[in-house]
């Protein structure tokens, strides 16, 4: 654990590097839109005030003074510009916690200063909002000018449109600001680095204590058991269900068996007898330790079958299901035969099984699988080895070989699973293993064997051999897991023709299914939409339909983040389903009914400075290419699809 140590280390600061240039835009690009939203708020609040009218004007002090502190702003002010003698008059200002003293004493209701900048000049003459970021006495600063484009006149007891009279100024002191996220980042950054020490800690001592410790101790008792039957036998100990108990209680039952067949026959002629009682046994253990013959999770489909040879040989497979979604199969070959073969391959099942539960992968499951192998191996056995995990979420097959046949992928062409040259297991200790990736598509199958299919042989003793097997597999690049393997193994057994099958015969065939699937139960918080963003970045998409699908489940999950659950703390579940033509997102919340497919504005009719919302949802069904709302089971369903490559 502590060779991980320096990589763990590594990744968390590249991580915490990019995710500080991420965030660090965010908030700038933040601090932006709040400048923006309270010079415009100011702007709807002042345009009931006569600019002309100090006294009138300046009973906005208290509000903007309320603002600044609402928006963390430093001043919000009103002025009116004199553009033709480059001066303007202060009518209306408000401070907030970061504004300079001597700032407070020059800058008050009728200071009038000269020399107008640029931006104020642009936002006055162009009636539109101008940033400006300026460094001068007062600080770093980044300021909005919000243009008033009309005002109630007493006297006519309207609104007066049509004539700027005033601009609104929003100032927010950037340095404060970036001050309060170095504060909270260097926060995330200790608890980042905390946590991973503490994890590595603990799985460090939770592997010696449940994988390790365990294993040699059932090792030595198995070890013990083959080598010296002299000795009387006494059960294994265990407690709990886990694996290794499931593990020491076939032995136990199976030393039982071993101990009750060898009182049976010793009557009888005590070498045949027995090598025929050890036969049954190791397959009686050999076809208990698989798993059944069909799985089926998520529309991931996979079928095994083990076809044993008399001389029971120690060929096994195994799948099984990890906590993070991800599907782990295994085909192997352990040399030998009868009993020890079949204790070799409980115990070596058991190892690969703890490993892939431990979060470990192709690779370093094999060399601590070699190296728990080879230290107690007096017999000089060897376990040839495949093991792969497949996602679900990103259609990726990564594998290891420890000296097996090389698995074949079935795709639109027939693709053998090569590129490793490894040893086989059980061998030698500190060996190391290669891994490969491999992208899947949908429909895709992974074809894993053993050596006696390619091995099996007919009454003139002839092999199947590799070449026929492919010429198989190509003819069945479309159809089913199930009917790949019961085609293989029907034609194996047509090719034997009835000759004695003389080695195990395993197949395993994993289907991905038709569609990649992301599972997504968020905090219905803005936070969270940049675990959304990275979930769509893994996407196999081109850059613009990532950002398109990035823009629409923003302003889908900022929505309900705001809107679905008013005051109270809520969920929204996001499922992605994608395929070579289509990504499809699927926004459910319990939040209260609304479905935002209706009363979508007419983007021709839409008035910019007075309308409020609505330009977000226009903007996310103009891009989508269907979308369609339900209210189920007190829950909003939002279902947009995007076909892949389109230009908006």
């Amino acid at each position: 654990m502590l060779i991980l140590l320096p990589v763990v280390l590594l990744s968390d600061i590249a991580v915490l590097v990019t995710s500080y240039m991420l965030m660090y835009e965010n908030y700038i690009k933040g601090a932006e839109n709040d400048v923006k939203h309270a010079a415009d708020t100011a702007a709807d609040v002042f345009s009931v005030y006569d600019p002309y009218n100090l006294k009138d004007s300046s009973n906005c002090d208290d509000i903007f003074t309320k603002m600044c502190e609402n928006f963390s702003l430093a001043y919000l002010y009103a002025e009116v510009p004199d553009i033709e003698n480059d001066r303007s008059m202060y009518v209306a200002i408000g401070y907030g916690k970061d504004a300079v003293e001597s700032a407070k004493i020059t800058h008050y209701d009728g200071y009038i200063y000269h020399g107008l900048s640029e931006e104020l000049v642009q936002a006055f003459k162009t009636k539109e909002t101008v940033y400006r970021y300026a460094d001068n006495q007062y600080g770093n600063v980044i300021v909005c000018y919000m243009p008033v484009t009309g005002y109630y006149d007493s006297k006519t007891a309207k609104m007066v449109e049509n004539k700027t009279v005033s601009v609104i100024g929003a100032e927010m002191n950037i340095d404060s600001l970036i001050n309060t996220f170095q504060t909270k980042f260097s926060i995330i950054v200790l608890a980042v680095l905390a946590s991973t020490f503490l994890i590595i800690i603990l799985t460090a001592i939770i592997i010696r204590r449940f994988v390790s410790r365990p294993a040699r101790s059932i090792s030595k008792r198995m070890t013990a058991f083959v080598s010296d039957r002299e000795s009387d036998f006494s059960p294994i100990a265990f407690k709990g269900k886990d694996e290794f108990a499931e593990m020491a209680k076939s032995f136990n039952i199976m030393a039982e068996e071993i101990d009750r067949y060898i009182d049976d026959i010793s009557v009888l002629n005590r070498q045949k007898s027995m090598q025929e009682a050890e036969m049954n046994i190791a397959r009686t253990i050999q076809l208990g330790l698989l798993e059944p013959e069909r799985f089926s999770r998520d529309s991931v489909n996979i079928s095994a079958q083990m076809n044993a040879a008399k001389d029971v040989g120690g060929d096994f497979y195994n799948y099984q299901l990890l906590k993070d979604g991800r599907i782990c199969v295994v085909i192997a070959d352990v040399s030998g035969k009868g009993i020890s073969s079949a204790l070799l391959m409980s115990r070596a099942l058991t190892l690969l099984r703890n490993y892939a539960e431990a979060g470990l992968t192709p690779g370093e499951i094999l060399s601590r699988y070699n190296n728990g192998l080879a230290k107690h191996n007096s017999n000089t056995m060897f376990i040839t080895t495949f093991i792969g995990f497949f996602n679900p979420e990103t259609f990726e097959f990564v594998y290891s070989n420890a000296g097996h046949n090389y698995p074949y992928l079935l795709s639109d062409e027939l693709i053998e699973l090569g590129g490793t040259e490894n040893m086989a297991a059980g061998i030698f200790t500190d060996e190391s293993y290669d891994e490969i990736t491999v992208q899947l598509k949908p429909h895709d199958k992974l074809f894993l064997y053993t050596d006696g299919v390619t091995e099996a042989s007919n009454d003139k003793n002839e092999l199947f051999g590799d070449d026929r097997l492919k010429e198989i597999l190509k003819n069945n690049l479309k159809e089913s897991d199930r009917t790949v393997m019961n085609t293989v193994l029907k034609e194996v057994k047509s090719f034997a023709n009835g000759a004695p099958q003389s080695d195990d015969i395993t197949v395993l065939v994993l289907m991905a299914p038709g569609k990649r699937r992301v599972h997504l139960t968020l905090a219905a918080k803005k936070e969270s939409i940049t675990e959304v963003n990275s979930k769509l970045d893994a996407l196999p998409v081109d850059d613009d339909t990532k950002f398109q699908l990035r823009l629409i489940a923003e302003e889908i999950f900022v929505n309900i983040c705001s809107y679905a659950y008013e005051d109270s703390e809520g969920e929204a579940v996001l499922d992605i389903l994608s395929d070579e033509k289509t990504v499809t997102m699927i926004f459910t919340d319990s939040g209260r009914e609304f479905d935002p497919t209706k009363d979508v504005i007419d983007i021709e009719e839409y008035d910019r400075e007075n309308s409020i919302g609505g330009l977000g949802r226009f903007l996310s069904f103009n891009i989508a290419d269907e979308y369609s709302y339900e209210y189920k089971d007190g829950k909003n369903i939002l279902t947009i699809v995007k076909n892949i490559g389109n230009e908006v």
